[in-house]
């Protein structure tokens, strides 16, 4: 409280005041920054929903061209000369690649459904908290407000010589 409204008082007014913590506010802030700017987390869950699952399909599709192709050949090559190149094997081939981009597919979803569900909990959490409600501040009436009944009832009662008793000079 300053010099002046303690001597003077003050008027009632409306104002926000925070509920949330320093470190409640600087995560939001740090969150909100990162979506328009970018940080590792939400940059994260930003590229999974825009469709960049590559780092969680590459595994996916190494395993694919490394073991699955060359299973397959092999099990077709024991079939005899030209094999591979039968409808059979193409047909193996074109299955176990609908496959992969089946299972692809899926992943990319539930990696997308999950990330939104991250992202709408994290902020939902945080947000989601009135973080600045209405606080009503009264108003006061400082020393000299506190004393002018006094003196006033000194005036009305006793003129000067009144406010001088009651000052405590007589």
């Amino acid at each position: 409280m300053s010099m002046w409204d303690w001597l003077f008082g003050k008027d009632e007014k409306m104002q926000q005041a925070s509920t949330m913590t320093g470190g409640q506010s600087e995560l939001l802030e740090k969150l909100l920054g990162q979506m328009s700017g970018g940080g590792t987390g939400m940059e994260y869950l930003q590229n999974i929903l825009s469709g960049d699952t590559s780092q969680f399909e590459q595994p996916l599709m190494r395993q694919f061209h490394q073991q699955t192709i060359p299973g397959l050949a092999q099990r077709f090559s024991g079939a005899g000369a030209g094999a591979q190149s039968s409808s059979a094997f193409q047909q193996a081939l074109g299955g176990a690649g609908a496959g992969l981009s089946e299972n692809l597919g899926a992943l990319r979803g539930n990696l997308q459904m999950q990330a939104a569900n991250t992202m709408q909990g994290t902020l939902g959490n945080l947000l989601g908290q009135r973080s600045f409600p209405n606080i009503f501040r009264p108003s006061s009436p400082g020393i000299f407000g506190s004393m002018m009944p006094g003196i006033g009832s000194g005036i009305g009662t006793g003129g000067t010589m009144g406010i001088l008793k009651l000052l405590g000079l007589l």
